[in-house]
């Protein structure tokens, strides 16, 4: 087997096809590396990766198109089969070599990252996962290309009949939704030559051992069938040909069985064991609270996304796997609303996009909009949104805590003294904590209601009454909650400030100033607080978020509790 690697490695070492091979696809890698990582700014090399893939329809076949057509063109062939050494080595050898020129440029791809990262930071481990699966794919089609050489002796027939059937693999997906949008038994057979969407599944920063499984087996398959393809010609017509035709005939079916087998037994494995999150954040995996939350959990959760499974966004879907993994209570439906159209109309009346999500159980829904699953922000450079961040798993947990809670606790804001509205953000997050809100006058009670749980008082411009006061005063001393905030005003306000003082705490008359540049924006009272590190101040120290205090008052606190 040495010999032969070294004999067809030498053989593209010093002929141009092995040297275009080389030079064609490092030349498209550079070029779109430019185009993406260089110009746009993405840190994924994996656009890179997946903008280039569509070379292996061209480069391999060329490649391997006279790696075993030539030699039995030529009748050189016999040479080898003559020779003391099985046919499975010979295969080897041969694909081994092409294996070789095929991982030179791939190493110079491992290398661009680490290029990359002397200008900002790259995911690494999406990165190198991304190549690995890169290489994988070219290894497979590798594959493809060799045993299609075996079975003709002339060069163009194997490469056209390879790119046919790259070609094939590669939009493989696309012809599936052109059979049926909703899937059968014809285009789940189809997916079993679908390397495309293997190869994504580890494009997105997950680690996918189904499809790193499918890939291996599959290059096991193919180079078995080669070396039973060249088996074949070693023995003449005779009735021991017949014999050994019969023995490779169910060789290759217990092959083809086996392989579907390992590919089962992998697909059927959960979730946790076959897909490992390597993303810097943990995107795709759950965290230790809400894995507590699913395993103590009672009641039964349907959860139907508004899409076609085929569809569905990649990301939801895998936040979904690990639900339905750490959970038995937890159903996850495909509901295609091309096939049901009137199937959200039970829930609401309004249209809701592709891909948002229905959390239900006996006592309640909540509709989860797909936009509330993404965070963005405007670029107002290009006034172009772009996603910032993920929150699946905050949305999900929050939504299953919401249908199955039996106590769910409410804020009162406080109005009728000027005070500001409250941002949607802030909104949102009490939403999202599944925290009722109320906006109240407290003219109109008696005293603050009993079901509340907090009071806002957001920055008050005009004082409170006496008796709105003495409501809070009560509520606070009962051992009530209270958010609240409070603005520079050029007015007397004794009573919020009786508030405060009730329990010790005094506003300073004034703003407060800081003379050191490296505090303030452009002012000296536009404060520019230092924001230390903590678990509750991690998403502003992470993301080196400022934090701007403008006319900022100080507040005077007991030193005694």
């Amino acid at each position: 087997m040495k010999a032969i690697f070294k004999k067809e490695f030498s053989s593209y070492m010093h002929s141009v096809v092995g040297f275009l091979f080389m030079a064609v696809t490092i030349f498209f890698f550079a070029l779109y590396a430019v185009v993406y990582n260089m110009l746009s700014g993405y840190a994924y090399v994996s656009y890179t990766l997946n903008a280039i893939l569509f070379l292996f329809l061209l480069s391999i076949p060329i490649l391997s198109m006279r790696i075993l057509a030539e030699e039995r063109k030529q009748k050189t062939d016999q040479l080898i089969l003559t020779a003391p050494i099985s046919v499975g080595k010979i295969v080897l050898g041969k694909y081994l070599a092409m294996a070789a020129i095929f991982m030179i440029p791939v190493a110079l791809m491992c290398v661009f990252p680490l290029y990359l990262q002397q200008f900002g930071t790259i995911p690494m481990g999406e990165t190198y996962v991304a190549i690995f699966a890169f290489t994988l794919y070219g290894l497979t089609c590798i594959a493809v290309g060799l045993f299609v050489s075996s079975i003709t002796e002339s060069q163009v027939i194997a490469a056209v009949l390879s790119f046919g059937l790259l070609f094939v693999t590669y939009m493989m997906s696309g012809i599936q939704n052109i059979i049926s949008t909703t899937g059968n038994l014809l285009t789940k057979f189809l997916g079993i030559f679908d390397f495309y969407t293997r190869f994504s599944n580890m494009t997105m920063g997950m680690l996918d051992v189904t499809s790193v499984v499918y890939f291996v087996s599959v290059i096991v398959l193919l180079l078995f069938l080669t070396s039973q393809s060249i088996q074949k010609r070693r023995y003449s017509v005779s009735v021991r040909n017949l014999s050994m035709g019969a023995y490779s005939s169910v060789t290759v079916v217990v092959a083809l069985v086996l392989t579907v087998i390992v590919n089962m037994i992998a697909g059927e494995l959960p979730t946790k064991y076959t897909n490992i999150d390597v993303t810097s954040n943990q995107l795709y995996t759950i965290t230790d609270q809400t894995r507590e939350m699913l395993e103590n959990l009672t009641e039964d959760i349907s959860i139907y996304v508004i899409s076609d499974e085929e569809d569905a966004d990649a990301t939801v879907n895998q936040t979904l796997k690990c639900y339905a993994d750490a959970s038995s209570h937890v159903t996850v439906t495909y509901v295609d609303p091309l096939v049901n159209p009137h199937f959200v109309s039970q829930y609401t009346t309004s249209s809701i996009s592709q891909n948002s999500l229905v959390v239900e159980s006996d006592k309640r829904y909540k509709i989860i909009s797909y936009n509330d699953l993404y965070e963005t922000e405007i670029d107002y450079s290009t006034y172009s949104q772009n996603v910032t961040g993920y929150d699946g798993e905050g949305q999900l947990t929050s939504a299953i805590f919401y249908c199955t809670n039996d106590d769910m606790p409410k804020v009162y804001m406080i109005a009728g003294h000027n005070e500001y509205s409250l941002d949607n953000g802030f909104l949102t997050a009490l939403e999202k904590e599944n925290i009722e809100y109320e906006t109240i006058s407290l003219m109109e009670y008696d005293a603050v209601p009993d079901d509340a749980q907090c009071l806002i008082i957001h920055a008050p411009e005009k004082d409170f009454s006496e008796d709105d006061a003495n409501k809070v005063i009560d509520y606070l001393n009962k051992g009530g909650k209270a958010l609240i905030t409070a603005e520079y005003v050029d007015a007397q306000m004794p009573n919020f400030e009786r508030i405060l003082s009730e329990f010790g705490l005094a506003i300073q008359k004034g703003y407060a100033v800081d003379n050191n540049p490296e505090n303030y924006y452009q002012s000296p009272i536009w404060l520019l607080p230092n924001v230390e590190y903590s678990e509750e101040t991690n998403g502003l120290t992470g993301s080196h978020t400022y934090v701007m205090a403008p006319y900022a008052q100080g507040i005077a606190v007991p030193e005694t509790e």
